[in-house]
């Protein structure tokens, strides 16, 4: 995990770093570094060899051409089984560069469940904004308090950073995750345990923006 988070935040340098400074150079670079420096140290190739893979689909994704406003709208529901769309935004500026991005809102009418969902598109200029979460998507995470967890859970083959706050804390769930390597998803559910939240994302069927 202390090696994941020591990439990430190589990572959050370039994607920090000012328009001028291409992250895909940069990222370059510190894969360059690693490897001159890589004999005697332990698990360095291990690093080496994340960083190239990291390097390589962040070069795929930049090369691709971000999903339209027009499909975006066009795949966009207005309901969500018994809730309502309420709000949404799409293509918002995101840091230096603009990243496709999209935000809903869906509500129950006379309570208080809610779902947000924002999807970011990892093609064109969004490669560098998500390569952090590629770096770190798989690391094992566990923990739990009294006011709920924070853990890695797979639902229907796909893993998920789950963190939920129990019924006493506002019965609250929060998923981020990423559909084939491209869209950043950032959801939560209030008034609603995980599996509930999930039942939701799978009704939008996200993966129809890229296919």
């Amino acid at each position: 995990m202390k090696k994941l988070l020591t990439i990430a935040m190589l990572l959050l340098t370039v994607v920090a770093c000012k328009e001028e400074n291409n992250p895909l150079n940069k990222l370059k670079e510190v894969t360059d570094k690693a490897k001159e420096v890589k004999q005697g140290l332990g698990n360095i190739n291990e690093m080496v060899k994340e960083a190239e893979d990291l390097q390589e689909n962040v070069e795929k994704l930049a090369e691709l051409t971000p999903v339209s406003k027009e499909i975006i709208k066009a795949w966009m529901p207005t309901e969500l089984d018994n809730l309502k769309r309420t709000k949404y935004g799409i293509g918002k500026q995101m840091g230096f560069a603009q990243v496709s991005n999209l935000s809903l809102e869906f509500k129950e009418d006379d309570t208080y469940k809610k779902v947000d969902v924002s999807i970011t598109d990892g093609a064109g200029n969004g490669a560098s904004f998500i390569s952090v979460f590629i770096m770190v998507q798989n690391a094992d995470i566990d923990s739990e308090d009294q006011t709920g967890y924070e853990r890695t859970e797979t639902f229907d083959g796909q893993k998920i950073l789950v963190k939920y706050s129990n019924p006493e804390y506002n019965n609250r769930s929060q998923f981020n995750y990423l559909i084939n390597n491209r869209l950043l998803v950032e959801a939560k559910g209030w008034q609603m345990e995980p599996e509930e939240l999930w039942v939701y994302l799978k009704k939008l069927e996200i993966e129809k923006l890229i296919e």
